[in-house]
């Protein structure tokens, strides 16, 4: 699945249980001896309560942790039935947790996989017993329509971009990534014309070897 819209219901009983919901997830043999990974839809009923944050498993870890929107930590509710909601459209990730937006991420390294319903194995005999139950898993993968645009945070994940979504909220760069515009050397009218170099994506400072004279110094915006 590529672009989709998940829904689901879950239910955790006799004790909390870490779990989770992977999406546009892979297993190949010859990356970690075929260990899943890829975006994970956290289900934390833990005092924490990330539940809803997107999490990257077995690769990069957390890209929405539960510090991102802590207004969304109250919405899922232990013993009874939740409503899942995860919209992955283009490099939009965004998940809802009973109809409160939770996360919300912009990412292109995995643009389509399977879906998996995931729970962490008991380690305690103490803890054996508890439970979680699935109900009312639905996709639709046509005629997909984003939902209304929110005002919660936005991690984008892609260097040196700015999503439509964020510039709705007022974002814009204030770096292209390629060139040198928009900047100009300290007390000067112009870029550097050494010191500086522009490879990958990333703005660089080269070695200067102690000697100020032999780099380009400082940088700043020409804007205010």
């Amino acid at each position: 699945y590529g672009d989709f819209i998940l829904e689901l219901e879950v239910r955790q009983d006799v004790g909390p249980t870490n779990s989770g919901v992977q999406f546009r997830s892979l297993s190949n043999p010859q990356e970690n001896n075929g260990r899943v990974h890829g975006y994970q839809f956290e289900i934390d009923p833990s005092p924490r309560a990330w539940t809803g944050g997107i999490y990257d498993e077995a690769r990069r870890g957390w890209l929405y942790p539960g510090t991102l929107n802590p207004s969304a930590r109250d919405p899922y509710q232990f013993g009874r039935w939740n409503l899942i909601r995860i919209a992955a459209i283009g490099t939009s990730l965004r998940t809802w947790v009973n109809g409160i937006p939770v996360a919300h991420v912009i990412d292109g390294l995995t643009p389509e996989g399977f879906i998996a319903l995931q729970v962490h194995a008991i380690g305690k005999p103490e803890d054996a017993g508890r439970r979680i139950s699935w109900r009312n898993i639905r996709i639709q993968t046509k005629d997909l329509t984003p939902a209304p645009a929110d005002d919660i945070f936005i991690h984008n994940v892609i260097p040196n971009q700015v999503s439509a979504a964020e510039q709705a909220q007022g974002w814009h760069n204030l770096w292209d990534g390629k060139t040198t515009q928009g900047w100009r050397g300290a007390r000067k009218d112009a870029f550097p014309t050494g010191g500086w170099k522009i490879e990958n994506g990333e703005l660089i400072v080269q070695e200067s070897g102690g000697a100020e004279s032999k780099n380009g110094g400082d940088i700043g915006t020409t804007d205010e």
